[in-house]
Formats: C-alpha cells, structure tokens, sequence
C-alpha cells in the first residue's frame, strides 16, 4: 500500500488552510494580531523552554498551541516556541500557522540519539539531511528518502559554529515517529550508511519549510547512544549542553535577521 493512502495528494488543496485558520484564531483572541517574530527557534524541551524565557528578556505572543516568545535584545525579531510536545505532526501543524502569519525562518534544536559512538557526549550535530521516516512530511512531498536542511540557513549555522571554535559534527539524521519502534537492525543498517543520529521531527520540519518556501535547518546535542545491542542514555548529563544550544540557536537566527 502507497503512503499516504491515495496517491498525488501533496498537490490537491486542503480543505482548510493554515491562512483561514489564523484569520479565525486571531478574531476569537482578546488581544487579536500581535507582532511576530521573523525567525523562530523550535524547542522540543520544556528545560530548555525555560532557561531560554528565564535567561533573556522578553515577551509572550500570538495565540498558538504552546509558547511564543520574542527576545527583546534581537529587538523581538527572534523568538523560540516551545511547550507544544515532540514529533513531527504538532510541531509542522504549528509551522504551517507561524508561516502563515509572517514568520520566514526556523532552528529546530534538541536531543538526538547517536549511532556514532566516536562523537562525543554533549557534542553538537548540524543535520543538513534526515530520512522521512516518520509519516506528517509525506503528505506535503511525493516519497524520496530524505529531506534536506536549508542551504543558507545550514552555512550560516555552520559559520557561527566555526567562528566560535565549537565541537560540532555535520551529517544526516533518522526521523523516525515511534522511539519504541527503533530496532537493532535499522540501528545497524543506518550506522553503517553514516547516518549519526535518530530523532523525531528534522525531516517533517525540512519537507514542511520546503513546501511553504522558507527556510529550516537543525542543530541537535547528543545525549544518548544506540548501538545493535544496548542503549546508553546520558540526558541527565547534558543539561547545560542543551542550554548552550539554545543561546547558539539564538545568536545564529540573530545574525540573519540583523
């Protein structure tokens, strides 16, 4: 069986637009349409929602599902969205209604699984591709296997990174919706195609700023190993990795929009 169910689907119209959506949103709102950010950094965790909000100035907008917030010292043109969950459908649903509105540019930053155990824990990972292995991106674009980061958006990640001498690793991810469904034998198959990482949203977040025409790339901290046998998670160690990633996601949206 073709997936999705019926075949050319990416090209019909919608039944309901992210457009129409916003219009109703911001009608039944109290405060109706507030200014946005241009860029947005997407942030799958609550940790990381927090010292980002806690850390730097700021103010909550719009009327989405989770969080909105805009950094006053990138004179509210970056922000971060977070407290919306994992996973490729919440957070392309949530893309679709911040394009919609005006926002042209995302970072999705958070933990990834490595399949190298030569990187190190803590390390950063630039992803400028990720197999669609997950199923929200293949109603947007016809089946290929993978879905590629921004160009612009990935260099200028890259730069930044250099510049400042971090530790970091450029290749490709596995977005996979089940994390219980990650078995020893795609573990082993993808490692040994040097995909580095496995995580749950990169291809979906690709695919969907592909199709609306903005951009998108990724940047991901390793905290946990997967190997064919066993698992060695190392989360509760790389807190302020993850804090560290968020400010970078930050600084790099704040040289595009400067």
């Amino acid at each position: 069986m073709a997936f999705p169910n019926l075949p050319g689907k990416q090209a019909a119209d919608p039944l309901v637009t992210p457009a129409q959506h916003s219009e109703y949103r911001h009608a039944e709102s109290e405060t109706g349409r507030t200014r946005l950010p241009e860029a947005v950094v997407l942030c799958y965790s609550r940790g990381l929602m927090d010292y980002l909000t806690e850390t730097h100035d700021g103010q909550h907008v719009g009327n989405y599902y989770g969080d909105l917030y805009s950094f006053s010292d990138a004179d509210y043109a970056v922000g971060v969205l977070g407290n919306f969950g994992i996973g490729a459908p919440t957070t392309a649903m949530l893309m679709d209604e911040l394009v919609a509105d005006g926002v042209e540019t995302f970072l999705s930053v958070g933990f990834a699984g490595c399949l190298d155990d030569t990187i190190d824990m803590g390390d950063f990972i630039v992803c400028d591709k990720a197999i669609r292995d997950e199923g929200t991106s293949h109603h947007y674009a016809a089946p290929e296997k993978f879905a590629h980061a921004s160009e612009s958006l990935t260099d200028e990640t890259i730069r930044l990174l250099r510049d400042r001498d971090e530790r970091f690793h450029i290749g490709p991810s596995w977005t996979i919706d089940a994390m219980y469904r990650e078995t020893k034998r795609e573990v082993e198959r993808y490692a040994d195609e040097g995909i580095l990482t496995v995580e749950m949203e990169a291809s979906a977040v690709f695919t969907v700023a592909a199709h609306r025409g903005v951009d998108a790339a990724s940047m991901f901290v390793v905290s946990d190993y997967l190997g064919p046998a066993d698992w060695e998670p190392k989360f509760h160690l790389t807190g302020e990795d993850m804090q560290h990633l968020g400010d970078t996601a930050k600084a790099v949206l704040e040289n595009g929009v400067a």
